[in-house]
């Protein structure tokens, strides 16, 4: 009995095959497979895009550096139906890079100011760039930025904030220079609704970071800047890319002392052009109205204000409209012009002057003659400036002090105006009688006429004269009468007294006829020489001897 229980128990054991240790260690790799798979996934984060232009799942890949760290898993449209939202699975060891500051955008061929981007993906397909920053990882929602950051999270530098009422056509990416050098971007552009006024998030690279301090001043470059003055046309041209593109320059504008370095997220000014930025440098001034009885066409804000070619302030408001007395100056022929006085123009040394001085030493040189008056600066454009010195004229106007500022005494009819002095001009020509003028000119022409017909006639005579044969025998017979003189002087004693006298007349005449020959013979040959000089012969030109 054992050995029959014995031998059926074997006969069972048989029945289970070597076979089905295959599928068992299938099983056992697919479940170490799965296992893997979901222990080495990283997490699922959303990303919110405009558009899912050019993404697909399970193909779009999301990189750092040109490195893999994530795959698109899935696209759908948001609940609103306003935006598209993408699934991303990214790859394990990922998580430390998703923080509140990690930035993602879509990566495709773009055309724009700065250039052409992203031909890459004409044949690989557009991918997501993600840009890691340093802080708490955890986050797992995101948006989308719709352009691209102009400026990498590695890159070290200084970002300043700037506030302008200009700038209406500046753009993130634009380049921020210094003396013509590119040394930053713009970041970022805003509109500050409740002061009205455009905000500039400006990055400066390092080093150039080092020439942010407190006494800089930041103006729009429009890459091509041209003015007409009172100093004439003046033509600015940047580098191409500010042609192009505009931007910001930066530069200190004050010639004093090294300013102090500021601090990350600083805040300045932007001016219109480098000129505004200039007048905010000058902190000590004096301003005076003038009351101007000649025409102002021509005279514009930012006119230099001159003292013997040195500028000494700036023309700020014209006509000045801030007075409640414009009406009766208008009515009077006056027109207010406010001036600006700027004593820092003439060197650091004049930074700290007191103004209170200025003022009294002014009007001590008011009763001296210091007055203004209105020059031509430009011939061609019209434009006029302010100039001052001292002046004995009688036709100054002393007006009483205004209520806003106190005046400067003027000089009117200085004639600076270039319209006036046209007018002059114009007054002068209309006085000359052009008709007397033709007149006088018809009879020095007949004059001239008759002149020239008595000199042909003239020449005509002479030539005549010089052409009768008797003219031509002339010299032979005074020849043939000299020698009969002679054979009848023969006779006489060469010691008479009579002798000697005629012997020397004879010889004074022949003297006389050998220097008739050849004026004689120049008459024959050029009639007209009595009138006109000869023609200059051209000296003979060297040439080589021939062998």
């Amino acid at each position: 009995m054992n050995d029959t229980f014995e031998k059926a128990s074997r006969r069972k054991a048989r029945r289970i095959s070597s076979i089905w240790l295959v599928p068992a260690v299938a099983l056992a790799i697919g479940v170490w497979m799965a296992f893997d798979t979901v222990s080495g996934r990283g997490p699922l984060v959303t990303l919110e895009l405009r558009n899912a232009e050019g993404i697909e799942a399970g193909q779009t890949l999301v990189k750092v550096k040109d490195v893999a760290v994530g795959r698109v898993e899935g696209v759908r449209l948001s609940d609103d139906f306003s935006h598209a939202i993408s699934d991303i699975r990214m790859f394990d060891g990922t998580e430390a890079m998703l923080t509140e500051q990690t930035r993602f955008w879509l990566v495709k061929p773009r055309i724009g100011r700065e250039g052409i981007s992203g031909l890459g993906t004409i044949l690989s397909g557009a991918y997501i760039e993600m840009q890691p920053a340093e802080g708490a990882s955890g986050k797992r929602d995101f948006v989308a930025l719709a352009q691209p950051p102009v400026l990498r999270g590695d890159e070290n530098g200084l970002t300043v904030q700037l506030r302008g009422q200009y700038g209406n056509q500046l753009n993130p990416g634009d380049p921020v220079t210094f003396r013509g050098h590119t040394v930053g971007r713009i970041e970022r552009t805003e509109f500050d609704i409740e002061e009205q006024l455009n905000v500039f998030s400006v990055f400066i690279e390092e080093p150039f970071m080092a020439l942010i301090t407190d006494d800089v001043r930041f103006w729009q470059n429009s890459g091509v800047s041209m003015q007409f003055g009172a100093d004439g046309v003046n033509i600015d041209i940047g580098s191409l890319e500010s042609v192009l593109a505009g931007g910001i320059t930066f530069d200190t504008l004050v010639d004093t002392r090294y300013g102090e370095p500021v601090e990350d997220g600083a805040e300045f000014t932007l001016f219109r052009d480098q000129e505004a930025a200039r007048q905010e440098g000058f902190t000590h001034y004096a301003d005076y109205l003038l009351l101007v009885e000649d025409s102002v066409r021509g005279l514009s804000p930012g006119a230099p204000v001159e003292y013997r070619g040195i500028r000494v302030g700036t023309v700020l408001q014209v006509p000045y409209t801030g007075g409640e007395n414009l009406g009766q100056n208008l009515l009077e022929r006056q027109v207010p012009v406010l001036i600006r006085m700027e004593p820092e123009r003439l060197g650091p040394r004049f930074a700290g002057f007191n103004m209170d001085l200025w003022e009294e030493q002014l009007d001590a040189l008011f009763e001296r003659g210091l007055s203004a008056s209105l020059r031509a600066g430009n011939m061609l454009t019209g434009a006029l400036y302010v100039d001052i010195g001292f002046s004995e004229a009688e036709t100054i106007s002393v007006a009483e002090a205004s209520a806003d500022y106190p005046v400067f005494p003027v000089q009117s009819g200085s004639g600076g105006s270039l319209d006036k002095q046209l007018g002059e001009l114009i007054s002068n020509l209309n006085q000359v009688d052009f008709g007397q003028l033709g007149s006088h000119a018809e009879q020095t022409l007949a004059t001239s006429e008759e002149t020239l017909r008595a000199v042909s006639s003239l020449s005509q005579q002479v030539t005549r004269l010089l052409s009768d044969p008797a003219m031509e025998d002339m010299p032979a017979r005074l020849n043939a009468t000299l020698a009969e003189l002679e054979r009848m002087m023969a006779g006489y004693s060469s010691d008479a007294p009579a002798y000697n006298d005629l012997s020397r007349s004879l010889d004074s005449l022949q003297q006389i006829l050998n220097d008739l020959e050849p004026f004689a013979e120049q008459l024959r040959e050029r009639p007209n020489s009595l009138l006109f000089n000869p023609p200059t012969e051209r000296d003979p030109e060297p040439r080589r001897p021939r062998q």
